[in-house]
C-alpha cells in the first residue's frame, strides 16, 4: 500500500494542493494546508480495494475528496479565527466584501476554460495542463509526452488558439 500511496501522491499531489490552496489559501497557514493534503490522501487510502481503476476516475475521486476536505478545513479555520461559539454545522459561509456576480462570472469562465482544455484531446490538453497548471517547461513536457520541445511549443500555440476560439464562441471574449 505504501507504494500505491507514493504513486498517488506523486501523480496527484500537485492537483490536490492546487484545489486546497484555491479553497483555503486565503485563511489557512502553510501547516493547515499540509495537514489538509495529508488528510485527503489518508481518506483515499482508507479503502484501497474500492479505488477507481482509471487515472481519470481517480482524478475525479481525489478531487472530490480534496474539495470536501478543504471546505471542512475552511469552516474550522474560519470559526477559529472569528472565535464563534457555534459548531462547524452552525456556520453559514457568506463572502465578505465580495461581488457575488463577479465571483459567479469567474467560476463560469473557469469551468468553460477547463471544458475547453479537456475538449482539445491528447496530447494538447496535457500540454496545456503541464504548461499552465504545473508550470513545466517545454523540454520537460516533451520528455513526459515523448515530443520535441519545438513540437510542444507549436502544439501549445495551436491549442491556445483553439481555446480562445471556443471561449469567444461561448461569449466570454470578443
Amino acid at each position: 500500500m505504501a507504494d500505491k500511496l507514493e504513486m498517488l501522491v506523486e501523480k496527484f499531489g500537485g492537483y490536490v494542493k492546487a484545489i486546497i490552496v484555491n479553497k483555503i489559501g486565503s485563511v489557512a497557514s502553510y501547516e493547515d494546508i499540509e495537514d489538509c493534503i495529508s488528510d485527503v490522501f489518508l481518506e483515499v487510502c482508507k479503502n484501497p480495494d474500492n479505488l477507481p481503476a482509471s487515472d481519470n476516475e481517480m482524478k475525479y475521486f481525489i478531487g472530490t475528496i480534496a474539495k470536501r476536505r478543504a471546505v471542512d478545513y475552511f469552516r474550522r479555520i474560519s470559526c477559529k479565527n472569528n472565535n464563534c461559539g457555534g459548531t462547524d454545522e452552525d456556520i453559514i459561509l457568506t463572502p465578505d466584501k465580495t461581488n457575488i456576480e463577479e465571483e459567479s462570472d469567474k467560476k463560469a469562465l473557469n469551468t468553460a476554460l477547463w471544458n475547453a482544455v479537456q475538449s482539445l484531446g491528447e496530447p494538447d490538453s496535457a500540454i496545456i495542463i503541464y504548461r499552465y497548471f504545473y508550470r513545466r517547461k517545454a523540454h520537460e513536457i516533451g520528455k513526459i509526452l515523448s515530443l520535441s520541445p519545438a513540437a510542444v511549443h507549436k502544439r501549445a500555440q495551436r491549442a491556445e488558439k483553439k481555446i480562445k476560439e471556443i471561449l469567444v464562441n461561448q461569449g466570454f471574449y470578443e
